[in-house]
């Protein structure tokens, strides 16, 4: 691991420091956050998703679209569970039926007729394109990782050991970022041989659009670690109707 902390200052750092930084970074969140609760965690989580969601929305509605129902119900009950509204027991059967959608998406995993079901109530028959099946990831994951901590029925043997909420959806975010603003940088990428990305990969870590996402993504947990229970209300209504990315780009991000 780099001698980076997750607070340090991303756009000080040299080419090498960067890459190790981004590399490490849900390491470097654990750290950071090793000493707090799980609910101090789940609101780092949520207040970059809450970006990250939004970006979808203001790609969606350039084409007069919106996100699924599901997106915005799955990303609510990690709010109600925040506030002590909902308890795992009350979302496990909806965590582990949204999971299942997504592994089928992502890697083609077979669907039993329960998890059909949900499907084909929830997802309508035109495409849904990638960034909202990531939101729909992360989502589901964290809720799933709150009802293994909670002892609940789990259908994913992966997520049995889980004592605390981590950071690794975050990693996935900043990975598909990264590649995509080679393009929105206008970084210069000769051809797709891993040698070339790798490099363009490693000047898009010096450019204002990409440090300005992981500055976005550095203050999203200052303010969890910060904040008390009267502050949640705020931090949602401030992060919700902030974007990873400028608004102009959004419509772009949605074709990667």
């Amino acid at each position: 691991m780099s001698k980076c902390t997750f607070f340090s200052d991303f756009s000080a750092l040299n080419r090498k420091d960067a890459g190790s930084w981004v590399a490490d970074c849900s390491k470097l969140a654990d750290e950071a956050l090793k000493n707090s609760s799980n609910k101090t965690r789940l609101l780092g989580n949520l207040l970059v998703l809450e970006q990250y969601f939004h970006t979808l929305e203001l790609g969606l509605r350039q084409n007069n679209e919106k996100p699924l129902a599901v997106a915005y119900r799955a990303v609510s009950m990690l709010w109600d569970y925040l506030y002590g509204e909902i308890k795992p027991s009350d979302f496990e059967d909806f965590a582990n039926n949204l999971y299942a959608c997504v592994l089928e998406y992502m890697v083609g995993e077979e669907l039993t007729d329960e998890q059909s079901d949900f499907y084909n109530k929830n997802f309508p028959d035109e495409t849904v394109n990638s960034l909202q099946w990531e939101i729909l990831s992360w989502a589901s994951y964290l809720l799933l990782e709150l009802t293994a901590i909670h002892g609940g029925r789990l259908d994913f043997d992966e997520f049995e050991e889980y004592d605390f909420i981590d950071f690794v959806q975050i990693d996935e975010m900043l990975n598909g970022l990264s590649d995509a603003c080679i393009d929105f940088a206008g970084v210069s990428c000769p051809s797709c041989m891993a040698k070339d990305v790798l490099k363009a990969i490693e000047e898009v870590y010096q450019t204002p659009l990409f440090q300005s996402v992981v500055c976005k993504v550095q203050k999203s947990l200052k303010d969890a670690l910060a904040a008390k229970r009267e502050d949640y209300g705020s931090l949602k209504n401030e992060y919700r109707q902030c974007s990873i990315l400028p608004e102009e780009l959004a419509a772009d991000y949605l074709k990667y």
